[in-house]
């Protein structure tokens, strides 16, 4: 038998009511409750990731929008069910490597996935980055050869071999190139005279004024570097100004002629004792074509565009560094470090500062500090569009207890592998209506990203064709409109998600009108999303709330847990009185608990709840004293009594203050102590919390100085050193004399005696003859 109207909308009553019983209070905040209120297919799918709408013309339920588990339990057909499919595919995932002679490295990892998002719903992709060992390095010595850097000049040609050396520490895989740059040879950075020698005024000569000469390209050749800083030629310029900017935009432009490789760590090290010139002081020298951002080099390496454009800006330069992921190494005189550091702090994920010595002789020492800088950061950018929300979140290896937001870290460790969060949540459809996008999340000062193949799920899939005669989809709309992918198209004076609203009447021409008036305002000129605060049903403009909540959008809750003695309920808030604190009211407010000993409640880096701080990120400990990037609050306090008592300990003197220095504040309580061999570094790192809740100061234990046993060994070795050092000079003079006096003896030996004809020898030799000597033996009395 044929069911009447009047039965039909009974029987549809009933159902309603029926399920309403079914829906308990105390689970208000289950899915189908937070959906059943959607009443189009778009809200409906924006409501909730499991929310589904049922497009059944046969469906007798009340609500089209419930979970899709329910929908089926009410008899909703599968076919006509659209529901929220995001998706998360990685496509491509070779894990990360380090350098080697015929791979390139993979420092980041997966490389390519596809999303399919969901308005209002996030999904997370997990990110991991490693710094590879012995990843290929450009360097690219960009100096200021002006009058006043000639003796940095040669320091740098003298340290070449050095440089090679100081590389080959840092990664076994390195180029290196050169350039040279000054100002723009025109008045007024040059006088008119001094065109052709800019160093007469300083009585020297030197070649003309040039903008930026490109001199080396980036080679592994270490020798052909150390040759091009030898044939450079020192020039000058007027004014402490130079043109660093023009050339740096040309090193970072110039791929081709600078040589860069697109895979290596690319970095630029400025040398110089000046400032720079910005954009805008072309216009003294009557220069006012803004820089182009291309590279103007010719055959020779020379800059052409000096006289035709201006200095870059700052931020064209910061822009084209991030495009082109060269980083910048700023080494100047403590003269001007101050500004270059002003400097740096607008694009400090790309750049470095450090101070330059007189002659440059420090220069290999800021390049391998410098470099491993650069290397220990990391941070991630990407180019997503502004209805794609993306958020990164990592703990930077274990440097954090928690996840941390944000999208870089420092102090890196080699080798350590980092894990980020990358959270990615379709806010709003486009209003081009264009459902696919790629976005590319990349490692800033690295060639290392992961693309994003995005496609965002339409609105509402819904493809049905308008049938306005169709007798079941009249009758749910109450015969004033007819059925269209589950919602109701108003005929014409009528409005309201089931066209029982008279448009006369609302003094609103449109569903979406009405319903405006049943949200709730959040600005003068904004509103909330949300229909009845999604906990009502919105009767021709006025919404009708659930059981459990009321306001005129329904956006407040009853208050079920507030005792009345403690506090006010407001619109689902308990408002504690006087003298009470905590979420339920129920703490006394009494804030002593939370008071460190510098006397601050919660080290003014949280909030005391029940006698408990509730630290802001990133502060940890018991009285949030702790920042684990820079300091503890605690130690610094301490520091005066524990520095006392270890002078005491080791017999330097006793504190005259000993007790005002380690007492408390209010000089009641005297801080315990006591000394160990060493420091537990599960512990804080100046203090323990023992089990009774006191503080105690703990220190390193170092035995008392005897320094009359340090003067007597300092003054037996001295006494001792003295001896040895006569006997060995001693022993030397003797060896000396003993060889010298061989050496002579051996001369004498050798010498042939040469005679003066003229020279008579003063002694007189006289001979008795033998013959007269023999006569005279035999008779020596004869007469």
């Amino acid at each position: 038998m044929k069911m009447t109207s009047l039965g039909r909308k009974a029987f549809l009553w009933i159902c309603m009511v029926f399920l309403m019983g079914r829906i308990s209070h105390s689970d208000a905040d289950s899915i189908d409750d937070q959906c059943r209120h959607a009443d189009s297919c778009e809200r409906c799918l924006s409501t909730h990731l499991e929310c589904a709408w049922c497009t059944d013309k046969e469906y007798q339920v009340g609500y089209r929008c419930l979970s899709r588990r329910q929908l089926l339990i009410y008899n909703c057909s599968d076919p006509d069910i659209y529901e929220n499919q995001p998706v998360l595919d990685v496509l491509q995932d070779r894990p990360l490597k380090d350098y080697e002679t015929r791979d390139q490295a993979v420092q980041v990892t997966p490389q390519r996935a596809y999303l399919k998002l969901v308005k209002g719903n996030t999904q997370r992709i997990k990110l991991s980055y490693r710094t590879a060992r012995n990843n290929p390095l450009d360097l690219y010595v960009l100096m200021d050869l002006t009058w006043t850097m000639r003796d940095d000049k040669e320091t740098l040609e003298e340290l070449g071999a050095q440089l090679s050396q100081t590389l080959k520490n840092l990664t076994g895989n390195y180029r290196l190139g050169f350039g040279s740059f000054a100002d723009k040879p025109t008045v007024p950075m040059i006088l008119p005279q001094h065109r052709e020698n800019p160093c007469a005024a300083e009585r020297a000569k030197c070649e003309p004024t040039y903008g930026y000469r490109h001199q080396l390209s980036l080679t592994d050749d270490i020798p052909a570097f150390t040759s091009a800083v030898a044939n450079s030629k020192i020039t000058g310029n007027l004014d402490n100004l130079e043109g660093g900017l023009d050339a740096l935009m040309q090193v970072i432009v110039c791929t081709t002629e600078i040589g860069w490789k697109e895979q290596a760590r690319k970095v630029v090290i400025l040398v110089t004792d000046g400032f720079m010139h910005l954009a805008g002081d072309g216009l003294l020298a009557g220069i006012i074509q803004r820089n182009d951002k291309q590279c103007h080099l010719n055959t020779a390496g020379e800059y052409t565009g000096s006289l035709d454009y201006d200095y870059p800006s700052l931020e064209e330069i910061y822009r084209e560094l991030l495009r082109r992921k060269i980083n910048v190494i700023f080494a100047v005189t403590k003269e001007v470090v101050s500004s270059y550091r002003e400097l740096s702090a607008l694009m400090k994920e790309i750049s470095y500062v450090d101070i330059l010595s007189a002659d440059s002789s420090n220069i290999l020492e800021l390049i391998k500090k410098s470099y491993e800088s650069l290397i220990t950061r990391t941070q991630f950018a990407d180019n997503s569009p502004d209805f794609i929300d993306m958020a990164y979140y990592t703990d930077c290896g274990g440097q954090f207890p928690s996840l941390q937001k944000r999208n870089y870290c420092y102090n890196v460790s080699l080798g350590k592998q980092i894990d980020f969060f990358v959270d990615v949540t379709l806010k709003k459809y486009p209003d081009n209506q264009d459902y696919s996008h790629k976005i590319r999340v990349e490692e800033t000062s690295l060639s290392e990203y992961m693309d994003l193949d995005v496609e965002l799920q339409r609105p509402c899939p819904c493809q049905e064709t308008p049938d306005p005669t169709n007798e079941e989809g009249r009758f749910l709309c109450d015969y004033k409109g007819f059925l269209y992918c589950g919602m109701c198209k108003c005929d014409e004076g009528w409005t309201g998600t089931y066209c029982t609203c008279p448009t006369d009447a609302t003094n609103v021409t449109s569903n979406e009108a009405l319903l405006q008036k049943c949200r709730q305002p959040i600005t003068d000129k904004s509103t909330s999303e949300l229909v009845c605060s999604n906990h009502g049903d919105c009767d021709c403009g006025t919404c009708l709330c659930d059981p459990g909540y009321k306001g005129p959008f329904c956006e407040c809750r009853e208050c079920l847990d507030c005792d009345e003695k403690l506090a006010d309920c407001f619109c689902g808030q308990c408002v504690c009185k006087y003298g009470w604190s905590g979420t339920k009211c129920n703490c006394d407010g009494d804030t002593d608990a939370c008071v460190g000993p510098t006397g601050e409640i919660c080290s003014e880096r949280g909030t005391c709840e029940c006698e408990e701080c509730h630290c802001e990120e990133p502060y940890l400990g018991k009285f949030c004293e702790t920042d684990p990037e820079k300091d503890n609050k605690l130690c610094l306090f301490y520091e005066p009594c524990v520095t006392c008592l270890i002078e005491q300990k080791q017999g330097m003197g006793a504190c005259e203050n000993l007790t005002d220095i380690c007492s408390s504040l209010d000089r009641q309580e005297t801080y315990p102590y006591n000394f160990v061999h060493e420091l537990d570094p599960e512990q804080d790192q100046c203090l323990v919390i023992d089990h009774s809740n006191f503080l105690t100061i703990q220190a390193v234990d170092c035995e008392p100085v005897d320094y009359v046993a340090i003067v007597g060994y300092i003054s037996a070795f001295t006494l001792l050193a003295g001896l040895l050092i006569i006997f060995l000079v001693l022993w030397c003079i003797r060896a000396k004399d003993a060889r010298e006096y061989a050496k002579f003896e051996e001369d004498q030996k050798n010498s042939v005696r040469q005679e003066n004809p003229l020279y008579r020898d003063p002694v007189g030799r006289y001979e008795v003859p033998k013959a007269l000597s023999v006569k005279y033996d035999e008779n020596p009395f004869a007469s």
